[in-house]
């Protein structure tokens, strides 16, 4: 994700993301192939000293309104929809998990507001993406809008 990721500010954003059934699974994955709201953060993960990436990562916290199957190994569409807050480094583990709930209950409020509840009826997160345009489809997918 490297160069998808290239111009995206490090920090904690909130969007849509979308688990996508496997083209060998014909019932698919429960809470598969619907938008999910989700917090995620784009960065290095410095608050673990010692343990910090080496490159920019992103990690998707998927907050569903029913079940999900499991969904490690899927592709997933990852729309970012509105920014929370600068990546830093917390002085503590708590304090960290702290932040991450804080920054749960402010997506969810976000999300259900417009303009970023109209976000999941985007092409990219409702539809199915067909990679044109949008990086290595076997690798990962990506595009840009400006809103």
């Amino acid at each position: 994700f490297a160069a998808a990721l290239a111009d995206v500010r490090t920090g904690v954003y909130f969007g849509w993301a979308v688990i996508e059934s496997p083209e060998d699974d014909i019932d698919g994955g429960v809470g598969y192939d619907i938008p999910h709201k989700a917090v995620v953060n784009v960065g290095y993960s410095p608050t673990f000293e010692g343990k910090e990436n080496a490159e920019k990562i992103i990690e998707a916290h998927l907050m569903p309104e029913g079940e999900l199957s499991d969904f490690y190994g899927q592709k997933m569409r990852l729309l970012l929809g509105g920014f929370l807050r600068p990546e830093r480094k917390f002085p503590s583990f708590p304090d960290l998990i702290a932040a991450i709930n804080n920054d749960v209950t402010c997506a969810k409020q976000a999300l259900d507001l417009e303009p970023f509840a109209g976000l999941k009826a985007e092409e990219f997160v409702a539809g199915s993406d067909d990679g044109d345009d949008c990086g290595d489809q076997d690798e990962a997918s990506w595009g840009t809008q400006d809103w």
